[in-house]
């Protein structure tokens, strides 16, 4: 393995983690009320122009949030980050967060994918009554698996093309 390979498998660890604890502390933390209950295309009653709106603004935070913890890291690390592979690895983390944020699009893949049965039928009864998004639901499992599988390939784009 060459010097170069080392620090970009290094580089695109480190990204994957601190992007990986910015995305918990950005879709738990930073994202509003508002933005949590208002961003999805699949609640009745919708307003599609105020959905997509909320959407964007909580990716628009969010990727603020994953991108300072990427590069507070690389700073503290100095690490070697090339302008055009992290922008276009934050891009995609961004494209990709807000896709599957506003449900409908990830609803359709799981069901396209045979996953129809795991989301009508795995949510959590909560004193208010059954909820079929949010932590413990199907959906909200599939929506962190995206995100995660995205912030991977993330990773390995900002850590730059092989040498």
């Amino acid at each position: 393995m060459h010097e170069d390979d080392l620090i970009r498998a290094v580089t695109a660890a480190v990204a994957f983690g601190v992007m990986l604890a910015g995305h918990y502390i950005g879709d738990h933390w930073v994202q509003t009320s508002d933005q949590a209950n208002g961003k999805s295309l699949d609640v009745a009653g919708c307003v599609r122009r105020a959905a997509l709106w909320h959407c964007a603004k909580h990716v628009a935070s969010w990727t603020a949030t994953t991108t300072i913890f990427l590069l507070a890291a690389c700073w503290w690390l100095r690490l070697p980050l090339q302008p055009g592979w992290l922008v276009a690895g934050i891009l995609l983390n961004a494209l990709t967060h807000y896709i599957a944020d506003l449900r409908v699009p990830l609803i359709r893949l799981g069901r396209l994918l045979g996953r129809a049965g795991y989301i009508e039928n795995v949510g959590v009864v909560r004193p208010a009554g059954a909820a079929s998004t949010g932590p413990g639901t199907a959906l909200f499992e599939l929506d962190q698996a995206w995100h995660i599988g995205w912030l991977a390939v993330s990773a390995l784009l900002i850590a730059g093309p092989p040498a």
